[in-house]
């Protein structure tokens, strides 16, 4: 059995900064690409755990926070899609229309979950999040040429789902 890593009260100080500067960008943007307020908010809460947990250990703490809220969200997505007897509660049902409120941030919702997950979660930390290609490609581990071919995928792939959007709601006015 390996002893806990000791937690000073800098580790705690500096823990706490990390969630200042990251805590409403990192929720938002888990927020996006899985569709769950119920998801973000367990895999942002889950990570900063195990961050406090792990002290001095982690190196870059937001770099780190920032991969393991997405594995853990990741995580839970696809033990919900395995278990069908999980309660959807808290998550945006982008397939009822008649249940969600008109808008464009309904529409840029719908057209995410439309992306594949590398595309979702390189525009979702470029662009809501507001981190640089080799910020999101710390997080991602992969390299920022990678995060870039995917951004501009994305980007391509959401101008054509957005003004399809926008071509099928002036034909049916």
């Amino acid at each position: 059995m390996q002893d806990a890593p000791v937690r000073t009260r800098d580790d705690l100080d500096r823990l706490r900064l990390v969630y200042e500067e990251i805590h409403s960008r990192l929720w938002r943007a888990v927020l996006a690409w899985s569709g769950s307020r119920d998801v973000a908010d367990e895999a942002v809460a889950d990570a900063f755990a195990q961050a406090a947990r792990r002290g001095a250990e982690l190196r870059d703490p937001a770099a780190w926070i920032w991969r393991a809220t997405f594995r853990i969200a990741a995580g839970e997505l696809a033990r919900r899609r395995r278990s069908p007897q999980t309660p959807l509660d808290g998550v945006v049902d982008l397939a009822a229309p008649d249940t969600l409120p008109p808008g464009e941030a309904v529409d840029l919702l719908r057209a995410l979950q439309q992306l594949s997950d590398q595309q979702r979660q390189a525009i979702v930390l470029v662009d809501a999040a507001g981190l640089t290609a080799p910020e999101a490609a710390a997080v991602l581990q992969t390299t920022p040429a990678t995060i870039r071919v995917q951004l501009m995928r994305a980007r391509r792939r959401l101008r054509t789902l957005l003004a399809d959007d926008l071509t099928e709601e002036t034909t049916h006015e």
